[in-house]
């Protein structure tokens, strides 16, 4: 989850409404999610049962990459990555093992920026 400074309440929350969505639609309440929070750099890292477990914290610069190879690089190794972000962010060169799908909150404007390889997905902010 993108946790930097141009990530507003609203994109946070849909943020955790997704993460909500993954939990309940995958059967995922046995600690096998990973959620990693991420500004410039991976501030926490949580194997989530439930939605409140989740950590959200940052605020700072942005750079999903870091995010993204924290999350290649853990036990066991994802099939999937998800990145929720309003994609103002740099993005890595090429494809690491996992699927990266960007989750883009509040528009469609960053979309371009989002590698081709990726699947992107367009998700409404809340409120």
């Amino acid at each position: 989850v993108d946790t930097s400074g141009s990530m507003g309440q609203a994109e946070l929350d849909a943020a955790l409404a997704e993460i909500k969505g993954v939990l309940r639609a995958a059967g995922l309440g046995t600690g096998r999610l990973l959620v990693l929070a991420c500004d410039a750099q991976v501030g926490a890292a949580s194997r989530v049962h439930r939605i409140d477990d989740v950590r959200l914290v940052g605020g700072g610069g942005t750079d999903m990459r870091v995010g993204i190879a924290a999350a290649e690089t853990s036990q066991p190794r994802p099939d999937v990555v998800v990145v929720l972000t309003d994609g103002l962010t740099p993005w890595p060169e090429r494809p690491g093992r996992a699927r990266l799908v960007v989750a883009l909150i509040g528009g469609a404007a960053a979309a371009q920026s989002v590698p081709a390889w990726a699947t992107t997905v367009l998700v409404g902010a809340a409120g």
